[in-house]
């Protein structure tokens, strides 16, 4: 059976600059809190930081020879903020916007359309110094940067996203202390994450006033959740822990307001800012598009604890950063997300399937495992579209392998091309994956 998706059907990849680009040292580029916590503790990334990655910054003309041979028409990539202001809210560092309108010019000729995340994790090490997202003067720190990329490159993207995944940029380094800065502080959690809220909408706002044509919006993770049992309180458990990892701030951010079932909790209900409703409501923008990334779906049950009363119940499907896949549940994401927030395009922009080094290098190119990936889930967004929902693009993860910042570093495989980091010129090899996501994409259809 042929699963067609439509002619105008974006078939992309995806990355950040903070995980591909390397030269973090180079042409001007300021310290970012990752490269600044991993120089410190090497052992992140196999004893290199930062800089140890594919080499995109340098590469990237080579790279995107790949991908026009690939056929993909879209590429999700970061703006290093720690590039274009290295030191601080006012200097700007003219190598830095040189070297993304070359990128999005090779883009461009190579027919391959740009959707450019402001802040993908990489948080410059002047902001944290300054205090940070807890610090309110961050809002219009994030807003200035925007407008020096909006009037650089306006013309070139057509598609923005302010964020990628808040939880990573909030959650993780404020409240679950696994990325840097390493707190454990919900309430400061919370008000760095409000304060990230309020810049997405005044960016918003900003680039509509400065009259571009193009769509903006953010990028969330959606992370299913199902109950564990029929049991009225697991089902209850697993609508909360969608309330609290993935909807927290896309509710904020698509409606207006928190979720009321985790605002009935202290552990939020009493850390979180004050006047938020009012600040919500007074600077509410609405955005064109919703980002989703998704990996998979987890079985939630109710257990009695200090936070929501529920934990993960113990899965043996999980990927190498601990994801459990379920290509099914991407039909049901999508499904809850235009049911909670109708009216809006849906762009999957993340999906895809890791595992550490298991063998040689050889042998790592034949991802059948990464092959069954994006078949079961383009046959699930074929469903959604066949719906009526609309699911207007598909963003593999990722093109290159990557380092991911969970403490995988360099070793987790994403890549539909291989790396090999034992190489100084960090050689691309394309594996299996790449060539069934071109044989796909030519034919506009997956089987």
């Amino acid at each position: 059976m042929k699963f067609c998706l439509p002619k105008d059907f974006k078939f992309g990849v995806a990355s950040s600059a903070v995980q591909i680009e390397s030269a973090s040292y180079e042409d001007g580029k300021g310290m970012d809190l990752w490269q600044y916590r991993y120089t410190l503790a090497p052992q992140m990334f196999n004893h290199h930081d930062t800089d140890y990655g594919a080499d995109f910054y340098h590469k990237y003309k080579e790279d995107i020879k790949l991908m026009k041979e690939l056929g993909i028409n879209a590429f999700r990539f970061s703006i290093a903020w720690s590039r274009i202001y290295p030191n601080g809210p006012d200097e700007v560092n003219q190598a830095g916007i040189d070297h993304y309108h070359d990128l999005l010019d090779e883009l461009i000729k190579n027919d391959i359309m740009p959707l450019f995340d402001l802040w993908h994790c990489d948080l410059p090490y002047w902001v944290e110094e300054r205090g940070g997202l807890a610090n309110p003067e961050f809002i219009d720190w994030f807003v200035s940067y925007a407008k020096t990329c909006f009037t650089e490159y306006g013309n070139k993207v057509p598609y923005w996203s302010t964020v990628n995944e808040p939880q990573c940029n909030i959650m993780a380094p404020y409240a679950w202390g696994f990325q840097p800065p390493h707190e454990k502080n919900i309430k400061k959690a919370n008000l760095a994450g409000h304060h990230m809220i309020l810049a997405h909408f005044k960016t918003v706002k900003l680039y509509r006033e400065m009259g571009f044509g193009g769509k903006i919006g953010i990028v969330n993770h959606f992370q299913l959740a199902y109950g564990a049992t029929t049991d009225e309180k697991d089902q209850a458990a697993a609508e909360r822990d969608m309330d609290f990892y993935s909807y927290w701030y896309t509710d904020a951010i698509y409606s207006g307001r928190y979720p009321e079932s985790v605002l009935e909790y202290p552990y939020m209900r009493d850390n979180i800012p004050e006047n938020y409703q009012k600040d919500l409501e007074e600077n509410f923008v609405k955005s064109d598009f919703i980002g989703m990334n998704y990996y998979g779906a987890y079985n939630i049950r109710y257990t009695k604890n200090d936070v929501l009363d529920y934990e993960i119940a113990p899965s043996d499907s999980k990927d190498v950063l601990g994801f459990s896949p379920n290509a099914a549940g991407i039909f049901d994401a999508v499904n809850l997300a235009v049911k909670r927030y109708p009216g809006y395009e849906i762009v999957i922009t993340e999906n895809g399937q890791g595992k550490k080094k298991w063998g040689n290098y050889e042998e790592e190119l034949e991802d059948d495992y990464r092959v069954a990936c994006i078949r079961q889930h383009l046959r699930g967004v074929w469903r959604c579209i066949e719906a009526g929902y609309p699911v207007t693009g598909y963003y593999h993860w990722t093109f290159l392998d990557t380092t991911e910042g969970t403490g995988g570093g360099y070793e987790p495989m994403y890549g539909l091309v291989q790396v090999r980091f034992d190489k100084e010129e960090r050689t691309r090899v394309p594996r299996k994956s790449f060539y069934y996501y071109k044989d796909v994409i030519s034919k506009g259809y997956v089987e």
